[in-house]
């Protein structure tokens, strides 16, 4: 074969080689795979005497259905300004701008240059014989046009990975919303129920400490032994304590909330407690193991994770092919500053292909796939793990709330009780049946009992809560309706 047909062969010959390398990828593994939806059939049935299914999914402000316009206040403020959710908030801004970014990749850009050079040549260079003399150029292109030729959907691969870690973003946020606000009324019931804890506490050792100067009258008059004063003593201590632990609480749950709100604790200071009223009707949705997916921000995060990172391997696949540009300008190019635009001679334009062969990369091409491929599946297992969480919480959220309503019910008819023996005591006094330190014993007895109640009042609250976040918290995502 002679000289001429084999420098015609040798760039066939080197396409060929790279695009039986394109096909290479190394050795295929398998990938991570979702899971189904777990069965929750069985604990949901288990459920419906206390939740009835024949509910609706919670609204977006769900908080709203508890009828305090403080809670709502509080909510409303956290969301506003807590620096926590306006970092997310920034990052959901920061993936939108990437899908701008990415989409600009599929139109061609056009731009201007101008360039000017003043050379003086050297006499040891290559152009020896044009040593001494002085060189100017000037070069105008008013249109430098560049596209990149999709031929693999490289640019198409990484807009729909762009657009898929957007809507993640999106996800993310929303599901930041709900931890906040689950956050907030939390903190708010608590403070609600340690106000009312640290109220009966009050009234506790109002009685607590009659009690025992009762008791200290009647061992300085000689009517009574020593031993309860003493046991009337301890019991007023241990009020004590549990009323400056209440104290204490009703302040820390304050500064939480300040701290929620983005605000300090002076801010706290001004938080009012205001009674919330129940839902009339707390009950699951009809079609919970169904639509669940479509009321879970986090798993609808991760699910769309994991599809980004599917395309973010297409795009690293893509890398191995050919990449084909088109380049083209046109502008006035001269060694002389009068004739530059004057004279149609120094027209100049151009316009052709680019095409760039990965030949030898040293593995970087392959390593690169390979980071890709476990980003996926790494992806792909958050998002598993997201389901798995997501249907745990609603079982674990449904046996709360059983257990705080069986407890909550019993304590109630125990309050009933209790206060029909105070009732009784205080009769027996006002005619002279019995003594007043038992009265008072009494009354301090059914303090004690409203004190539990309102410890299991709070729960209750808090469980509802727990419940409606389970449930998404007012999310729909309705795609996957």
């Amino acid at each position: 074969m002679s000289k001429y047909h084999i420098s015609r062969a040798l760039p066939f010959s080197v396409i060929l080689v790279a695009l039986s390398g394109c096909a290479w990828f190394g050795e295929e593994t398998k990938r991570a795979e979702m899971i189904a939806m777990p069965a929750m059939e069985r604990t949901l049935s288990e459920a419906h005497g206390a939740l009835p299914a024949d509910g609706k999914w919670p609204e977006q402000a769900w908080w709203q259905i508890f009828g305090n316009a403080e809670l709502n206040r509080l909510i409303e403020t956290a969301v506003a300004d807590n620096p926590g959710f306006k970092a997310t908030e920034a990052r959901l801004r920061q993936s939108q701008a990437m899908v701008d970014a990415q989409a600009a990749e599929l139109y061609p850009t056009v731009d201007a240059n101008v360039t000017f050079t003043a050379q003086r040549f050297s006499a040891n260079s290559t152009e020896a014989k044009l040593a001494g003399d002085h060189f100017r150029k000037l070069v105008i292109n008013p249109f430098i046009l560049r596209y990149h030729i999709d031929f693999w959907g490289q640019d198409k691969a990484a807009l729909d990975a762009a657009v898929g870690e957007a809507l993640a973003a999106q996800a993310e946020l929303a599901d930041a919303r709900l931890v906040l606000s689950v956050a907030v009324s939390n903190s708010y019931f608590d403070l609600v129920a340690a106000t009312e804890k640290l109220n009966m506490v009050k009234a506790i050792m109002a009685y607590r400490e009659n009690l025992t100067k009762l008791e200290q009258v009647r061992v300085d008059t000689g009517l009574a032994a020593t031993t309860p004063l003493l046991y009337s003593q301890t019991q007023l201590g241990v009020v004590r304590e549990i009323e400056a632990a209440s104290r204490a609480e009703v302040e820390l749950q304050k500064n939480l909330l300040a701290t929620l709100a983005g605000k300090g604790p002076d801010w706290g200071r001004s938080i009012t407690v205001e009674r919330s009223a129940f839902p009339k009707r707390l009950a699951l949705p009809g079609n919970l193991p169904l639509h669940l997916l479509a009321h879970r921000p986090d798993v609808t995060a991760a699910r769309l994770r994991a599809e980004a990172a599917a395309h973010e391997i297409k795009v690293a696949e893509t890398a191995f092919y050919p990449d084909v540009n088109l380049i083209a300008f046109a502008g006035f190019h001269s060694v002389s500053m009068s004739d530059v635009i004057l004279q149609g001679s120094s027209l100049a334009y151009a316009v052709g292909p680019s095409i760039d062969l990965p030949i030898f990369e040293g593995g970087r091409l392959r390593a690169n796939l390979s980071y890709k491929e476990a980003a996926y599946d790494a992806a792909v297992e958050r998002y598993n793990n997201s389901l798995l969480h997501a249907v745990q919480e609603v079982a674990d959220s449904l046996t709360r709330w059983r257990d705080i309503d069986t407890r909550l019910t019993e304590q109630r008819q125990t309050v009933d009780a209790i206060a029909g023996t105070s009732r009784l005591a205080e009769t027996l006094n006002r005619t002279g049946l019995n003594n007043r330190s038992e009265l008072l014993e009494a009354s301090a007895v059914e303090y004690e009992q409203r004190y539990r109640l309102a410890v299991l009042e709070g729960e209750h609250f808090k469980a509802a809560v727990q419940v409606i976040k389970a449930l998404g918290g007012g999310y729909s995502n309705d795609k996957e309706h």
